[in-house]
């Protein structure tokens, strides 16, 4: 599972054998037009209640889960960590891309999560059961794939366990997959920013020394430095890796032709 990428505005996500979101980006890069396609393969085994109920370690679960699943790892350095939504619960609950087309409007602040495939029923067999389990409290947690060309996420796995969550009018657990810095760029904004607390620091001493700072208000001043300085160390997303599109413009055209709706913009800007 990658992203294939048809020029500087069009690319789609590409699993084992066919395309199963294609995208667009807007003029002036406002905001990007999706269409999800059927053949979604899902990328972890179904999880059971009795599983659930054992609370084991999900995120050593999934990724030793995900070295064997048609999802999106590549060589390079991964992260899987928990995830809650930027802002409030019911604006992400707003933001949810359910429909199998739809706009993505960045300019509105959209930054939420796109689903691979139609969210199941209230009502389905496997939602009630999921249902159960977050009232208990012990719901295993969606897994999420952030996507830099979408400024959000794709929901990979939990459909029915979203579904259920909504139900139930709580927040679900979630896990984020994502490309991390490299040990290699790590260390080089660690020592950066380690170059800049030591600046900041003799800075203050020197204002503390010329009697325009008290010893106390020094201490604080550098202890409020110190942690805005080593915030900058990468915690963010890297930009999500994605190679040419077999077939160029023409291949993407002829996939989105096949499945847009009439209104959906296809055609170069």
């Amino acid at each position: 599972m990658r992203i294939e990428v048809a020029g500087p505005n069009r690319f789609w996500i590409w699993q084992e054998t066919r395309p199963v979101l294609l995208a667009k980006v807007a003029r002036w890069k406002y905001g990007v037009h999706y269409l999800r396609l059927s053949g979604y393969l899902p990328v972890l085994p179904p999880i059971t209640a009795a599983l659930a109920r054992t609370a084991p370690a999900w995120p050593h679960r999934y990724a030793s889960w995900l070295t064997i699943a048609p999802g999106p790892l590549h060589a390079g350095w991964w992260s899987l960590k928990p995830w809650r939504p930027p802002g409030p619960e019911s604006v992400w609950r707003n933001e949810l891309a359910v429909d199998s087309v739809g706009y993505l409007d960045w300019c509105a602040g959209w930054n939420a999560v796109v689903p691979m495939h139609p969210l199941p029923a209230a009502d389905h067999a496997r939602v009630k059961a999921y249902r159960k389990l977050a009232r208990e409290g012990v719901l295993p947690p969606l897994l999420l794939w952030w996507v830099s060309g979408l400024d959000g996420w794709l929901l990979l796995d939990g459909h029915a366990r979203l579904a259920s969550a909504l139900a139930e009018g709580l927040l679900p657990p979630m896990l984020e997959l994502s490309l991390a810095p490299s040990p290699g760029q790590i260390d080089e904004q660690i020592a950066l920013v380690m170059r800049k607390d030591s600046l900041i620091a003799d800075q203050l001493e020197r204002d503390r020394q010329a009697g325009r700072l008290a010893v106390e208000s020094a201490a604080r001043a550098h202890q409020w430095h110190f942690g805005a300085v080593y915030a900058g160390i990468p915690s963010h997303p890297e930009r999500t890796r994605a190679w040419p599109l077999r077939g160029g413009l023409l291949a993407w055209q002829e996939a989105a032709a096949a499945a847009a709706p009439p209104d959906w913009p296809t055609d170069p800007d």
